[in-house]
């Protein structure tokens, strides 16, 4: 999901990052003011028909999408002329000594294709105690982010709606409203002597009209679609070894919990064999990924360019997002082995990978250096998701090897 990057704190930590530590400033800084005005123009032409039937209902295709053949297809033509306005103003003051305080407003205004509108205040803040090292911070922030242009026509037309199994009965099928997030986070940072630094925060996000597209058969093409609400919940924690000999690393742990309230507005859904989610109905999706784990370990010989990196990455696996009926049919499908049917999720994964590095030549202004990644070393099978009726079945790479030859002239 994308997120709006105006009138963000940067004493603030976003999940998953580290933070630098923030120290204390005396002096007051100038405010940071900046406005933008956008005129959006999009143009949208769509037509498809079914050329098999058979395969079509096989691929449980609604009726009302196989209506459409050569002689009548789906045919859809718009364009629209639309603005979007947002501006926002920033300070950052010290009121008491090694307290750093960061404070904001911002406003957007978009008719993109509905007209709304938002204030979103900022408000962080960052104590450091110099004898132990010791940085306390929280930080509350609101983020308003219009739908991607990208076939958001289509998505909000009612030739989509007529399509859409959300519409109608269940209340959805609306036109696809901008996303509005509420953002708050309590963290501390602490260093050890500078060769140990421990990072944690427990952060949360509550959204409305969460701005998930659909992927249009397994293709890169994708429709805006909103789920009325949600939220999301976590504790990230990460540890960082500063380079000390060549040596450095990094540990770090996320545990999270997403979850989101229909009904469902906007997409293009040709199929009608979804989840049925009501008004009020809650439900897991396919980015609650409830437990992450990482490590990078870094030899660096600044003398020869040599970089050598090993990095690896744990996760718990994403829910599998079907109903109940629909599992004895998943266990023959391509790739069922990395399901765990019990569990209602994809099988856990760690993947390891390598990196390193050397430089070639350098002289005068001329540096040469050349690199090798190689991506899931073990080349272990794995999918991102599985089944899922608004994505499909995302399988990850198999071992991967890459390398490059990179020429600066500074």
């Amino acid at each position: 999901m994308r997120r709006s990057e105006g009138c963000r704190a940067s004493c603030a930590k976003s999940s998953g990052e580290p933070i630098s530590e923030c120290q204390n400033q005396k002096a007051r800084v100038n405010p940071n003011q900046s406005a933008r005005i956008s005129r959006i123009a999009p143009r949208e032409f769509l037509t498809f028909f079914v050329t098999d039937e058979e395969e079509a209902e096989e691929r449980e295709i609604s009726d009302a999408a196989l209506k459409f053949d050569k002689d009548d297809p789906f045919v859809f033509r718009d364009r629209r002329v639309r603005g979007q306005i947002s501006f926002y103003a920033q300070d950052q003051f010290s009121p008491v000594s090694n307290l750093t305080v960061q404070a904001g407003l911002r406003y957007d205004h978009t008719s993109l294709l509905v007209c709304d509108q938002q204030f979103s205040p900022l408000i962080s803040g960052v104590y450091y105690f110099p004898k132990t090292k010791t940085s306390l911070r929280a930080s509350s922030n609101r983020l308003f982010q219009p739908p991607q242009v990208n076939n958001l026509l289509l998505s909000s037309s009612d030739l989509a709606r007529s399509l859409s199994p959300f519409a109608g009965a269940n209340g959805g099928g609306a036109d696809v409203h901008p996303e509005k997030i509420s953002a708050y986070e309590a963290g501390f940072a602490q260093d050890f002597g500078g060769w140990v630094r421990l990072d944690a925060a427990y952060w949360g996000r509550n959204f409305r009209n969460v701005n998930d597209p659909n992927v249009f058969f397994n293709t890169t093409v994708i429709f805006p679609n909103s789920v009325a609400k949600g939220f999301s919940r976590g504790i990230d924690v990460r540890m960082d070894m500063p380079e000390h000999k060549g040596w450095s690393g990094w540990l770090s742990y996320t545990k999270m919990r997403i979850l989101y309230t229909g009904p469902i507005n906007g997409g293009l859904f040709l199929t009608e064999e979804f989840i049925e989610i009501d008004p009020g109905t809650k439900f897991i999706p396919d980015q609650d990924q409830r437990k992450m784990g990482g490590f990078g370990v870094t030899y660096q010989h600044h003398q020869s360019g040599l970089l050598v990196s090993f990095t690896g990455r744990h996760e718990s696996g994403m829910p599998l997002e079907v109903e109940e009926e629909r599992l004895e049919e998943l266990q023959s499908a391509p790739g069922a082995e990395l399901v765990d049917i019990e569990r209602g999720r994809v099988k856990p994964r760690t993947i390891f990978n390598f990196s390193t590095g050397v430089t070639v030549f350098k002289i005068e202004r001329i540096v040469c250096a050349a690199r090798l990644d190689v991506l899931n070393i073990a080349d272990r099978p794995f999918a991102y998701n599985f089944g899922n009726r608004f994505e499909g079945t995302h399988f990850g790479h198999g071992r991967r090897w890459s390398g490059g030859l990179k020429i600066e002239f500074r």
